[in-house]
């Protein structure tokens, strides 16, 4: 057969060897022709590869999966809450209960409660206060009321645990 040999230093027989973007080689058919150690071939999809040749990054890299998504429990929506004193995001974890309280636009004025023993689902960014925040599961009117009322913020009140 008559061979040619690539930039990347790998050796083409007439088609029947090639380079996919990983730079295993394959056999015509697609399949590597890189040995798997028990004398057969790889077929690059294996848990290291995409197959594609594409990178790994963060949970794909080391093979563990994201949290899961908040479960919203039935009868309930969930909505993102920024906090007017965000250090409360270091202390508060998902699980918590929390009374949910809007500021008043002006000192000394009342603050309105929202919701009282509100399910805390997520806290996000409690290591970057600028864009952390909670998410709050709240029974539709009062995420409307949450929404809607004026004020400066929200605050709130962490639960004792039961």
């Amino acid at each position: 057969m008559t061979g040619s040999d690539n930039a990347d230093g790998t050796s083409t027989e007439a088609g029947a060897i090639s380079t996919d973007s990983g730079n295993a080689p394959t056999d015509s058919g697609g399949a590597s022709a890189a040995s798997n150690g028990a004398g057969g071939t790889s077929t690059g999809s294996g848990d290291d590869s995409t197959g594609s040749g594409a990178v790994l990054t963060g949970s794909e890299a080391t093979g563990t999966r994201p949290d899961p998504a908040p479960v919203i429990p039935e009868g309930h929506v969930g909505v993102p809450i920024r906090l007017a004193d965000p250090t409360a995001l270091s202390v508060v974890r998902p699980g918590h209960r929390v009374d949910l309280l809007r500021l008043s636009d002006t000192d000394g004025g009342a603050n309105t409660p929202i919701a009282e023993s509100v399910l805390v689902l997520d806290v996000t960014g409690a290591d970057d206060p600028v864009l952390g925040g909670l998410l709050l599961a709240l029974d539709p009117e009062r995420a409307r009321t949450a929404l809607s009322s004026p004020g400066r913020g929200f605050a709130v009140l962490i639960k004792p645990s039961a």
